[in-house]
C-alpha cells in the first residue's frame, strides 16, 4: 500500500481514527476506523484502488443506516486524497465529536 502520508496519520489519530488494509488479488482496500476499544475498531468508511492507479472512497453517510456506505468520490489521485474524503463526509458520533 502506497502509506498515508504523515499529515494524514495525525490527522486520523487526533480523531481516534486508524486505518485497517486488506488487499487481494484484485485490489487494496483501505479501512477508516473508529478506535472504539474493540479489536478492529469500527469502520466509518474505506477506500479501494483500482487498476488504473486511482482510488474511491466510500462512506457511512445516511443517519440511520448503519451499516450502508455509499460512494462520496472517485478518480482520486492518492490514497490520503481518498482517505480525507471519507473522514470529511463518514457519519458517526464518535467522527462527528471528534
Amino acid at each position: 500500500m502506497q502509506a498515508a502520508s504523515s499529515p494524514v496519520e495525525r490527522m486520523l489519530k487526533g480523531r481516534g481514527l486508524f486505518l485497517s488494509v486488506e488487499r487481494s488479488d484484485a485490489a487494496e482496500v483501505v479501512y477508516v476506523c473508529v478506535d472504539d476499544g474493540l479489536p478492529g475498531g469500527y469502520p466509518v468508511g474505506y477506500v479501494i484502488s483500482s487498476r488504473t492507479g486511482t482510488w474511491s472512497a466510500y462512506a457511512r453517510v445516511r443517519p440511520g443506516r448503519i451499516f450502508t456506505t455509499d460512494e462520496i468520490s472517485s478518480g482520486l489521485e492518492s490514497v490520503d486524497e481518498a482517505v480525507r474524503a471519507v473522514v470529511a463526509h463518514a457519519r458517526y458520533e464518535d467522527v462527528l465529536t471528534a
